[in-house]
């Protein structure tokens, strides 16, 4: 395959930004990564100048406004970046025959599907400004009559930026007692997987410009409840942590039990359908507890390791012996199909 001449990665910072820039480097002779204050989506004045300074023939643009709760109360702020600036994007990419892949959410769909998995083409209907926001995104760029590609992701979690795992983490180091929802049902993905599923996405496009599917959802496969993925967390922080007591609840007893909340809507079922992404690719998806294994413990450890003084680093060395002979990937290797050991087998590569 060709590489592409110039490709524009913005949010180059972020979960999502920062994985992908790693593996850009399979499709791209040159990429360029701004930073925010050379290319602030908030300023829609200025993504013309630069676009044109620049001139890529490829755009994936992983910055948004991603503070859900927040965006109930800086509305102004969330569009301009979650759809006004995706639209000005989309109108230069139209008029300069240029790719855009822009990512979405789950968040455009209400939540209620009877348990089933959103597919590509069921009808959104946001319940939260942020939702609102996202898919207005993915209107105006579909009006734009550019090139585009959208990918829907769910429950992101990385080693970087503000996660699901990182704050369970930090509650648990600090409290004896967390209530977590239990039915709320989605399924968690790292970055790294999504950025890798991303290139491999674009580069059959180039390859094939004809198969692009337009939308497409990217998650793993396998789906769990917050509840459930913060008792994973909980298992990997080891023994020591066993007095935090993890608590399910139901959404609707949030406000009465957890003072933090701030009442805002969220979906209750974010599955997303794979089967379009997966007959796409030509291949299965891995389930999300393996990625988690396989990357997830390192959230974990390295957020842990902080908490404690140099001295005590040689401990380390028996916690992470308990956590590859106990959690390890080699073990979980073994005991799965032969489509996840070659797709870890990739991933060490």
């Amino acid at each position: 395959m060709e590489k592409i001449d110039n490709v524009l990665l913005i949010g180059s910072s972020g979960q999502i930004g920062s994985n992908i820039k790693n593996n850009l480097k399979k499709i791209s002779k040159k990429t360029y990564c701004p930073l925010r204050k050379d290319f602030n989506l908030e300023n829609l004045k200025s993504i013309d100048k630069f676009l044109n300074k620049i001139k890529p023939k490829l755009v994936i643009n992983t910055a948004a406004y991603t503070k859900v709760d927040d965006a109930e109360k800086n509305k102004k702020i969330c569009y301009k970046i979650n759809a006004l600036a995706p639209k000005k994007i989309a109108q230069w990419c139209h008029k300069n025959n240029a790719f855009l892949v822009y990512y979405s959410t789950d968040y455009i769909f209400s939540g209620k599907n009877n348990n089933n998995a959103w597919k590509e083409n069921d009808k959104p209907r946001p319940i939260n400004f942020y939702g609102q926001s996202k898919l207005e995104g993915e209107k105006l760029i579909i009006s734009s009559k550019c090139n585009y590609l959208i990918l829907r992701v769910n429950w992101l979690y990385a080693d970087k930026g503000e996660n699901f795992p990182k704050k369970i983490i930090k509650r648990i180091l600090k409290e004896k007692k967390i209530f977590i929802v239990n039915d709320q049902i989605g399924t968690p993905n790292h970055a790294e997987f999504i950025s890798k599923t991303t290139i491999e996405i674009i580069k059959k496009i180039i390859a094939e410009p004809e198969s692009n599917p337009k939308i497409l959802n990217v998650s793993a496969r396998g789906t769990t409840s917050y509840y459930n993925f913060a008792k994973k967390i909980h298992k990997v922080l080891g023994v020591n942590y066993k007095n935090c007591k993890l608590i399910p609840i139901l959404t609707k007893d949030l406000t009465k039990l957890v003072k933090r909340y701030t009442g805002m809507k969220r979906p209750l079922n974010s599955k997303l359908n794979i089967n379009a992404l997966e007959k796409f690719l030509k291949k299965k998806m891995p389930d999300w507890e393996i990625i988690f294994k396989f990357t997830g413990w390192e959230v974990a450890y390295r957020k842990i390791y902080r908490q404690y003084p140099a001295w005590s680093r040689v401990f380390f060395l028996n916690y992470l012996w308990r956590i590859f002979d106990f959690e390890g990937f080699y073990g979980v290797v073994l005991k799965r199909s032969h489509a996840n050991r070659r797709y870890l087998q990739e991933w060490k590569s």
